[in-house]
């Protein structure tokens, strides 16, 4: 069963791709944004993730403060703490 927010994963990679599809091959936020949605993809532990820092790095690299990027990894970012309520509430 896919997970609520993997829309969005697919979304940004699929964005990435589009936008910057060189970039993510390098080290940088493009990369670490590619690289995050990989590891949420395969469920693995990403505790301590600053989706704000995530957002500023993103800014600050491509001075691209309108990109859709930022707005599908705010939802993400809202769907992984929706997830991770739940997970709580079932302890």
């Amino acid at each position: 069963m896919k997970n609520q927010y993997t829309q969005y994963i697919e979304q940004l990679q699929d964005l990435i791709d589009l936008e910057y599809p060189s970039q993510k091959l390098y080290p940088g936020i493009i990369q670490d944004i590619y690289n995050l949605t990989e590891h949420i993809e395969r469920e693995e532990d990403i505790d301590k993730i600053s989706f704000f820092s995530l957002a500023r790095r993103f800014v600050d690299e491509t001075m691209d403060h309108k990109s859709e990027i930022l707005a599908v990894l705010k939802q993400l970012e809202k769907e992984l703490k929706k997830e991770n309520d739940r997970k709580e509430k079932t302890l």
